[in-house]
């Protein structure tokens, strides 16, 4: 769906003389991408009203996309199955955050999050079949992951140490997620050897 009004958008701007035919592929991908954020803004913000946690909604859509981008891992074999398994990705990490809320579990939640730090910086960045890393691309993007991983986990301390649940809270579950993705895009690469 996204992909088809990426390439509709790109059609109208090139049959308007806006953009030339050698820029369609740039600019479908652009638009994919743009699309994809607004929605999984709105569904994060929806979620968030519904869980009344709408700053750590945000919190929580900021570090996991940040880490995302960079760290890479699984990806969905179509657009229906990636919409549908990051919908569900946010609503689950939006009830934990709730939960850990409402229940005051701050260790707790601090020992899987440690888990998934060192899951995240072993692993990452983890590239597809489909669009394998250069080497030079490879030390980049693992440089920017473990720059922002050390930014999320330095979130998490000053969190943790001031007692702003708003902002630990959202930020482990963004390494969490993160890193049950990098371990299950191993896992699917390794199967397809």
């Amino acid at each position: 769906m996204l992909n088809k009004l990426g390439k509709r958008l790109t059609n109208t701007l090139i049959n308007n003389n806006q953009i030339d035919e050698s820029e369609r592929s740039l600019y479908e991908y652009g638009f994919f991408i743009l699309l994809s954020n607004v929605i999984y803004v709105t569904i994060t913000l929806i979620l968030g009203s519904i869980f009344n946690i709408i700053i750590e909604s945000m919190a929580f859509y900021i570090a996991f996309s940040l880490i995302r981008r960079y760290a890479g891992g699984f990806h969905a074999s179509s657009e229906m199955k990636c919409t549908l398994i990051t919908t569900i990705s946010i609503f689950l990490c939006l009830l934990c955050t709730k939960l850990c809320e409402t229940n005051n579990i701050q260790m707790p939640i601090l020992i899987p999050t440690m888990i998934a730090a060192i899951y995240i910086f072993i692993l990452c960045p983890l590239d597809t079949p489909e669009k394998p890393l250069t080497k030079e691309e490879y030390k980049y993007f693992r440089k920017i992951s473990w720059l922002i991983l050390l930014l999320i986990v330095l979130m998490i301390s000053i969190g943790w140490y001031f007692k702003l649940e708003f902002i630990m809270y959202p930020c482990c579950m963004s390494l969490i997620l993160e890193s049950i993705l990098l371990v299950l895009g191993k896992i699917k690469r390794l199967i397809k050897k």
